[in-house]
């Protein structure tokens, strides 16, 4: 077997490589020891590189989470010159808030979280619902609506408990959305559809308007769009990453669920949506 060679290199070979490297004395090295010299280097400065790159990486997602944990930053933030109407959803999650302070803040409207289903009522929206009364931003009841319970049964639990008569509140609305286990196994869109309408016409029925209904793009898209029955619905269109999609008529933009306002006890973020229209516009929502 024959042993390998170590090959030399020759004087005019290393005086070409002395001149191109610095002047360095390399006449003891072969062309493989050379090049190992300068591979460590090379290697450091890479790995030192993207070890920074990381770390900067690393603060900035940091950075980004902190402040969007603690509402200081959003996806969306809708310009008041465009959207000067605005407000949250207020739930009993809240505490007790303190209206005629709470209304005084950067918002033009409130809804108010009434009812779900056919049995459940918020804990506080009674108290809500008689304090903001003495305040002057105009204020609706919102209902959480169930795609597999019976339309109408929804209407009559919102109706007792909100009382016959909305004069000088919001048109009422209600959150179509999917919930729950509801995201991953959707429900009949055609029976959540006939469900939604019967809640509707009730609705109307007793208070000679239909509901805004707030949705997402899957139940706008499975449940509400291109049904006749919900065309004369205000759409309260929910996007919280971005602006609504361009084909979407709609009347509010809910945008963020990450805002805090002062003056109610807990600490909770709240859900904000503006209005699109001018105020001559918005004042035709109150009955």
């Amino acid at each position: 077997m024959k042993s390998k060679k170590k090959f030399k290199l020759d004087k005019e070979t290393i005086d070409k490589i002395d001149t191109e490297f610095d002047d360095r004395d390399i006449s003891g090295f072969t062309n493989y020891d050379v090049y190992e010299e300068e591979k460590p280097k090379k290697r450091f400065l890479r790995r030192l590189l993207i070890r920074l790159v990381i770390l900067c990486v690393i603060i900035l997602v940091i950075n980004l989470i902190v402040l969007f944990a603690t509402g200081q930053i959003w996806f969306n933030e809708p310009k008041k010159r465009d959207f000067p109407i605005r407000g949250p959803v207020v739930t009993e999650d809240m505490g007790e808030i303190k209206w005629k302070s709470f209304a005084k803040q950067n918002i033009q409207l409130a809804y108010i979280r009434a009812t779900k289903g056919t049995s459940f009522e918020d804990g506080s929206f009674r108290d809500n619902w008689n304090d903001s009364a003495d305040t002057e931003i105009p204020v609706g009841a919102l209902h959480i609506f169930e795609p597999d319970t019976d339309g109408a049964r929804q209407a009559e639990h919102f109706i007792e408990t909100v009382g016959d008569d909305l004069s000088g509140r919001l048109c009422p609305a209600a959150e179509v959305k999917l919930r729950g286990l509801y995201k991953f196994l959707p429900p009949d869109y055609g029976e959540a559809a006939d469900n939604l309408a019967d809640f509707c016409e009730a609705i109307e029925k007793q208070y000679g308007v239909k509901p805004i209904l707030l949705c997402t793009e899957r139940t706008y898209k499975n449940i509400i769009s291109g049904d006749e029955r919900f065309e004369d619905c205000s759409i309260w269109y929910e996007s919280l990453f971005s602006e609504p999609d361009e084909g979407v008529d709609w009347t509010f933009w809910g945008y963020t669920n990450r805002v805090k306002f002062a003056y109610y006890d807990s600490n909770s973020y709240l859900y904000m949506t503006v209005f699109k229209g001018s105020e001559k516009d918005f004042n035709k929502l109150i009955l």
